[in-house]
């Protein structure tokens, strides 16, 4: 890189105390324009650079870097030293987008001016909004999952933004405008003629005017000018962007140490790795390509080579029928075939959702009628796993994103054979992340009302018919950001539905989100009410469940889609089968086991093979396969079982490979030592993988 110095400028005779002032007076000589505008853009870079800071540090990374451990509970601060280290963790990949901004720009001679600087810095601003937005919620930066959803057609009911996110994210588009618009004048070499129009005006004529041109020749006679340009010439040298480039590579390194140390001791991420988590100027490729380096040694690696081994040996994929038995009595099987009604609901918290369940009117008393099934998962983390998993009785194994071809359903093929009409009666769901190309071979027409309530009328209608009927029905206001009527504002205090979800620390205000969410709950009662009052129940069976579950800060997150844990797959589940003893069932349960266990309530013979398991079934071993958010093809699936979850991966040839081994709450858990208990887990894996490879064929 050159060094030289920053602004166009021409050396003219320096004017006495009261005559007009020439500003540009002992300037530097003047230098090529390449030149001046490698300087400007540079300049730009390092003003730009101040702005983004400040959201940097008093927004973004604030709550960690201010108020992670001592500050706001009371605790011993940190060494000087480690304080000295947390902002200079938070602000050295400032540093290093800086250096990387201008050495691509300074490259290209029609590259190197503030204005393409300034649409870079501009566009990386809105980027790194956006991946906050999620990030505040999700605790993870967005990936292209996201950015697809955010640009999809169907973001506001997929997000849930609202009007007043959308008038937030303008206002702070329009002030990073304005504020990177005054980086770049100040940055040029405009305010000199300013000033000097200013003070060659009436204004330099007065007192105000002689003293700013007296403060004007200190600030030359001091050499505060030269200093900055020595400044500007030393940033703008190799050394200086080879310091840059080898303290962010040693950083992950320095993080790794420290949370180590933390983690012998307490098992905790370090306040220094929260602060480079949630950083999102951070290249955390190099986190996680130097933790890739260290799990390589690892025990944990030994144990992942040693599980991934016994997946390959297995001889036979049958799981074992050691133990009791798990399954429900059969019932009798009545001469005429009943109606079936499945009405799910968006984003049931299991965990919530069962402690308001006293305080709901209509369900806290219409579950004593059910089978109320407590482990229950979905078949994933999205809406659209948790729908179409259900109604084909399956793990989303066969979804592969939107599909040239319809893919028939088939057990609504299977219930048209039985000699049922089957229906969906429900608000936008066939268009969500291509639904309709997985469920599209209802018997009757599809009806898509525009509201949750508008649907009832055409429920009653369509089971009024004669003949057995299947319906399915959606509630959606459960979404995120959980919307209820005024009526329904019994759980005090709550947040506003216009609350800005966009803050550090959000998790402060827990306690007011979920008391929304549990309004939100009353308000989904009573639409349950107004659908089954009036649905006779001697002659229906009723599942009521949610599409996927919803964390509430158990493990650091708000929402779903951003991790497999039990509280975004977990979701309540009751089900209504007239002549089935109601109670609680405490093993392991799926939406992908809901359409078997309906299909052999009505003494189906035979029905569609899959890997759901009907409640009926004599089986020992319970299993529920979930998978992660993808919009096509998932990569990252789970097995669950009763204690504990076998995490696996799936390549591009849908090959699969297990990469964690883990309780309910994510903690680690051994092979080596325990491999028996494993095996049931893989061969289920095995299972997936086969069918998978099916699917891809």
């Amino acid at each position: 890189m050159q060094s030289s110095p920053v602004i166009d400028s021409s050396s003219t005779n320096t004017a006495i105390a009261v005559q007009p002032v020439n500003t540009q007076a002992d300037s530097p000589p003047e230098w090529s324009t390449f030149e001046a505008q490698r300087r400007r853009t540079l300049l730009f870079l390092i003003f730009a650079a101040g702005y983004v800071g400040y959201h940097l540090i008093m927004r973004w990374v604030e709550y960690p870097l201010f108020r992670g451990d001592w500050y706001y509970f009371g605790g011993d601060p940190p060494p000087w030293y480690e304080y000295f280290y947390r902002w200079f963790l938070t602000l050295l990949p400032l540093a290093a987008w800086v250096g990387i901004v201008f050495f691509v720009l300074s490259r290209v001679r029609f590259l190197t001016h503030r204005r393409v600087a300034f649409v870079v810095v501009l566009l990386g601003l809105v980027f790194f909004e956006g991946n906050m937005r999620w990030y505040q919620m999700s605790n993870k930066h967005v990936s292209l999952n996201e950015l697809q959803a955010f640009f999809d057609v169907d973001a506001s009911s997929d997000l849930g933004l609202r009007s007043s996110d959308y008038e937030a994210i303008a206002w702070q588009f329009g002030y990073h405008i304005v504020f990177l618009t005054l980086c770049a004048f100040f940055a040029g070499p405009e305010p000199r003629y300013c000033i000097r129009a200013i003070w060659n005006g009436p204004l330099g004529r007065t007192y105000f005017g002689i003293v700013c041109q007296w403060f004007y020749r200190a600030f030359v006679w001091l050499r505060l000018e030269a200093a900055l340009f020595f400044v500007l010439r030393c940033l703008d040298s190799k050394v200086v962007f080879a310091c840059i480039a080898g303290l962010v590579m040693i950083d992950p390194v320095v993080i790794w140490a420290l949370d180590k140390e933390k983690q012998d001791n307490q098992a905790d991420r370090t306040v220094i790795r929260q602060i480079a988590d949630t950083n999102p100027l951070r290249m955390h490729s190099l986190d996680r390509a130097w933790n890739r380096v260290v799990f390589a040694y690892s025990h944990e690696a030994q144990e992942m080579e040693a599980a991934n081994t016994a997946l390959r040996e297995l001889d036979s994929l049958s799981t074992s029928s050691k133990g009791p038995i798990l399954a429900l009595p059969k019932r009798n099987v009545p001469a005429q075939p009943n109606d079936v009604l499945i009405l799910q609901a968006e984003t049931l918290n299991a965990q919530v959702f069962n402690e308001t369940l006293p305080d709901l009117p209509f369900l806290g008393e219409f579950s004593k009628k059910c089978v109320r099934l407590k482990h229950h998962f979905s078949v994933g983390n999205a809406t659209h796993y948790g729908i179409v998993g259900l109604l084909r009785g399956s793990p989303v194994t066969f979804f592969t994103g939107p599909r040239q071809y319809y893919q028939p359903n088939p057990y609504l093929d299977h219930f048209k054979e039985q000699g049922y009409k089957t229906r969906l009666i429900t608000r936008s769901v066939m268009s969500h992340h291509s639904l309709g190309h997985y469920t599209k071979n209802w018997t009757e027409p599809v009806s898509e009302p525009p509201g949750d309530f508008k649907c009832i009328p055409e429920i009653h209608e369509e089971l009024a018919k004669s003949g057995p009927h299947l319906v399915y029905t959606f509630y959606h206001a459960t979404h995120y950001p959980y919307d209820h009527d005024k009526e329904y504002t019994t759980f005090t205090p709550e947040v506003e539905y216009d609350f800005n979800y966009n803050r550090s620390g959000l998790f402060e205000w827990k306690d007011q989100i979920v008391n929304r969410y549990k309004n939100t709950l009353l308000n989904m009662d009573e639409w349950y009410r107004k659908i089954l009052e009036k649905v006779d129940l001697s002659k229906t069976i009723v599942i009521i469940t949610g599409d996927h579950g919803e964390e509430f800060f158990q493990q650091g997150r708000l929402g779903h889609c951003s991790s497999l844990n039990i509280h975004q797959t977990m979701t309540p589940c009751l089900v209504y089968i007239p002549g089935v003893e109601p109670g609680e069932i405490t093993f392991i349960t799926s939406h992908a086991d809901i359409m078997p266990t309906i299909a052999d309530a009505l003494g189906h013979q035979k029905k569609p093979e899959t890997l759901g398991q009907s409640l009926f079934e004599p089986v020992a071993f319970r299993y529920a396969v979930i998978s992660h958010f993808e919009y096509t093809r998932c990569k990252l699936w789970a097995v669950a079982t009763q204690d504990r979850m076998a995490v696996f991966e799936r390549d591009y040839w849908d090959n699969v490979e297990i990469t964690r081994l883990t309780d309910w709450n994510g903690q680690p858990q051994a092979y080596i030592g325990d491999a028996e208990v494993w095996n049931d887990r893989f061969r289920i894996i095995r299972r997936v993988e086969q069918e998978l490879q099916v699917s891809r064929e």
